[in-house]
């Protein structure tokens, strides 16, 4: 948990930050004015989820600066920087002590705190800015061979109370067939619709990413069933991969946020979904703020041939944490 001396301690040393023009995107220029005792216990706090369920929450940890945010924006682009700068400023300081942060150069215009906001052009797509839609089980950036190892999750506004669906690869009661199936059947994954620019998922490149592969913690998992393409003529293959949603929809649980909560979820372990809910574009509908975050996790090595559909990642910066 949280203390209030931790709490104050961030608090200043946001407001030292900010002062002097510091900003999430140029947190890492000053990480020595961070002090060692806020380190050190938000350290503590951020370590990796290693347990089978994938994912902890931080109760709180920023509700210094969610008591008035402004109003929600009507999509991730037309947000004042200015208007959550100090929020931002903190929750880059509590995820870059759980690694590295990152961000994506055609995503949210490279920037490393993303608004997560219902958007009436993406409604009804497989994206965070879709409200109208269930979002399926995902793993993020499931495309892209250096994706992140956290994704880290800031409630800043939830009136409606919509929870973020969380189901562990390592609690998801699939048969042995399977998982050998899934481990050694490779599939193609592409970037989803949230990445400015074009591409085919019609791609020539071959199927390579493997959906689970084995650690000495247990099961991972690399999962995006709406920007999937399973090869043709091997159909117990589709069947073993749809069988693997159906488990996620079984061993599943309903994360609730409130406002200042951090949610963090091991992205090799914890894929994520979300109920629709039905947004008002008024300035009250939910609003999170998502950071990336890059470890020194080994993934199977045959992911270092993948082209990552050539995108191109902003960061990622150096940890806080002295250990790493």
């Amino acid at each position: 948990m949280v203390d209030e001396q931790q709490k104050k301690l961030l608090r200043r040393t946001v407001s030292l930050l900010v002062d002097e023009g510091v900003t999430a995107d140029t947190l890492h220029l000053y990480s020595h004015r961070i002090p060692r005792a806020l380190v050190a216990a938000l350290g503590r706090l951020t370590c990796v989820p290693q347990s089978d369920s994938g994912y902890c929450i931080l109760k709180g940890i920023l509700s210094e600066f969610t008591d008035a945010p402004g109003l929600t924006p009507q999509s991730w682009d037309t947000i004042d920087p200015d208007q959550t700068r100090d929020l931002d400023v903190a929750f880059a300081i509590v995820a870059s002590v759980a690694g590295r942060i990152f961000g994506w150069k055609s995503q949210q215009d490279g920037r490393l705190v993303h608004n997560i906001v219902p958007s009436e052009a993406f409604a009804d797509m497989q994206v965070g800015a879709s409200s109208t839609v269930r979002l399926e089980w995902h793993t993020e950036d499931s495309y892209h061979p250096d994706r992140p190892e956290l994704l880290m999750l800031a409630c800043v506004r939830n009136p409606d109370e919509v929870g973020t669906d969380v189901a562990s690869i390592r609690r998801a009661d699939l048969s042995e067939d399977d998982i050998a199936l899934l481990s050694t059947r490779p599939v193609l994954l592409y970037p989803d619709d949230s990445y400015a620019g074009s591409w085919s998922n019609d791609s020539q490149d071959a199927a390579r990413m493997l959906t689970l592969w084995e650690t000495r913690h247990g099961l991972c998992m690399r999962y995006d069933p709406p920007y999937t393409k399973l090869p043709g003529g091997q159909p117990e293959l589709r069947a073993a991969w749809e069988r693997l949603g159906e488990a996620l929809d079984r061993c599943a649980t309903t994360v609730m946020a409130e406002p200042g909560d951090v949610i963090v979820m091991n992205n090799d372990v914890a894929a994520h979904a979300r109920r629709p809910f039905k947004a008002r574009y008024d300035g009250t509908d939910r609003w999170l703020k998502r950071i990336l975050v890059r470890g020194t996790w080994q993934r199977p090595e045959a992911e270092r041939s993948e082209p990552g559909y050539a995108q191109v990642q902003v960061g990622p910066y150096p940890s806080l944490h002295a250990g790493r």
